[in-house]
């Protein structure tokens, strides 16, 4: 009986991962092989940045050798030699780096061991799992936005955040919301989210609340991004969009 239970209550967990992964907002290519080479053939005065898709990643393994556990993180890698790119390459090494030394890394990584050492997994084949995926969602003129899908699953509801890598190669400089929304950014996010929510007013006081917003844009559309639990709506996450005219310079 107690088999039955774990192998009904895998077969949940699997139909979960499978809508999360089926409702991700954008359609943007995702990057699975380390060290993807995005050419600049379409590049024009410079117009295209050029870049590589890194991916650092650990596995955790049981005593039979089998993947039980998969932490992973892509970023992006621009190739100028520009002291702007540079820089920003720097830093984004750097955040890889802290990924694999945050309490998340932490904490999968003493779930993983207590589910091998205590056979807690929901069916045979079960992966626990921290992975970050980038894929290009804006680029032109050096002003490039990557949008970063991140994904947990440590045997129980999976749970997803979205957020983004907004930089001038020019300057070197993170963009924030200010850079990008232009006018009153606050007025206009709270306008799409009160529109977004339908009524729910304790999402909106944390959203009006919010000091710095995660966001990535795409020609014509900002995505202002809230991960799992973020607007107390439960696992899922939230995204709404505040349209913009496309984005030349900032």
């Amino acid at each position: 009986m107690k088999l039955k239970y774990k192998y009904i209550a895998g077969l949940f967990c699997l139909c979960l991962l499978l809508c999360n992964l089926s409702i991700i907002p954008v359609k943007h290519a995702q990057a699975g092989n380390n060290n993807i080479i995005i050419p600049d053939r379409k590049a024009k005065n410079n117009s295209v940045a050029g870049y590589k898709i890194k991916e650092d990643k650990k596995e955790f393994k049981d005593k039979k050798g089998n993947v039980r556990c998969i932490v992973s993180f892509q970023y992006p890698q621009f190739t100028s030699t520009s002291p702007a790119a540079v820089k920003i390459n720097r830093q984004l090494k750097k955040k890889s780096r802290q990924y694999f030394k945050s309490e998340n890394f932490r904490n999968i990584k003493k779930y993983t061991k207590d589910a091998i050492k205590y056979n807690r997994f929901s069916y045979e084949t079960d992966q626990y799992l921290w992975t970050t995926y980038c894929s290009m969602s804006y680029n032109k003129d050096n002003i490039v936005s990557f949008q970063m899908s991140e994904w947990w699953y440590a045997g129980g509801v999976t749970t997803r955040n979205y957020y983004g890598l907004n930089y001038n190669l020019d300057t070197g400089k993170e963009l924030e919301i200010k850079d990008v929304i232009k006018g009153n950014a606050k007025t206009e996010i709270l306008k799409a989210a009160k529109k977004y929510l339908k009524g729910d007013k304790e999402a909106y006081k944390i959203i009006k609340d919010t000091k710095k917003y995660k966001f990535y844009f795409e020609k014509g559309t900002v995505y202002i991004c809230y991960g799992g639990y973020e607007l107390n709506r439960g696992p899922g996450f939230d995204i709404f969009t505040v349209k913009i005219p496309d984005i030349n310079k900032v």
